[in-house]
């Protein structure tokens, strides 16, 4: 039999009613092509975010003198670290991953500034189908004002 268009309801039907191996075959064809359209969704939800932390990686080069990024992470997201007379005395860090869950993605930032505040850690999480641009810049921002102020403070020129 050929069906080329069953419905995974029809599918289901023909399998277990009419015993037609086909469409337990078409069933895990169907499967494989979901998850691998589900994983394209959601690594273009990851590169949404990435790319407002890539965006403000450049930002913060353009007014910071001791300011790098850290590349080679080994994990997804970014780091920014700030130098004083070439020793890094502080970073924001932002990383990107799914909740425990699996339900939703999360950006956690942590941060520390030498002699001003110890490590801290905040977080965000989003839904993993449809990412909040506005929210994720409101909290990436939100951040960078949060080191800033004190960095510029502390070591600013």
């Amino acid at each position: 039999m050929n069906h080329p268009e069953r419905g995974e309801f029809t599918r289901k039907f023909d399998r277990e009613i009419l015993g037609d191996e086909s469409a337990a075959e078409e069933e895990r064809e169907a499967q494989r092509l979901a998850a691998l359209a589900q994983d394209e969704a959601l690594e273009a939800e990851f590169q949404k975010i990435l790319s407002v932390l890539d965006y403000r990686a450049n930002w913060l080069r353009e007014r910071f003198p001791g300011f790098r990024p850290v590349g080679d992470l080994g994990f997804r997201g970014r780091r920014f670290e700030f130098l004083h007379e070439d020793k890094v005395v502080g970073y924001v860090e932002f990383r990107v991953r799914l909740t425990d869950s699996q339900q939703g993605l999360r950006i956690e930032s942590f941060m520390e500034l030498e002699g001003q505040f110890p490590r801290r850690h905040d977080y965000v999480n989003f839904p993993k189908d449809n990412v909040n641009l506005d929210r994720v810049k409101r909290f990436v921002e939100s951040k960078l004002l949060e080191f800033a102020g004190p960095y510029q403070d502390a070591y600013g020129s």
